[in-house]
């Protein structure tokens, strides 16, 4: 079995994390593109927070994990 070594990650101290409440994801034969934005109650227009451009396989590596961790927080909180 080839396991891979684990990969640390550094959050550098200026982080700025930013809530998002809508989300827009653009797929091409080569990429897949998650547009982040907030929209404020009431309001018709939203403003780009952040965006992440994926290879087609990272995308689905993402989905797996995001819905595997989702499934296995509320699974456990409910």
């Amino acid at each position: 079995m080839n396991e891979k070594p684990p990969i640390t990650i550094v959050v550098p101290e200026h982080t700025n994390p930013s809530f998002s409440n809508a989300t827009q994801v653009t797929v091409s034969d080569d990429s897949v593109v998650i547009q982040f934005a907030y929209v404020r109650p009431d309001a018709s227009v939203g403003h780009l927070i952040s965006e992440m451009v994926l290879s087609p396989k990272h995308a689905i590596d993402f989905s797996r994990a995001l819905d595997a961790t989702i499934k296995q927080h509320f699974t456990r909180h409910l």
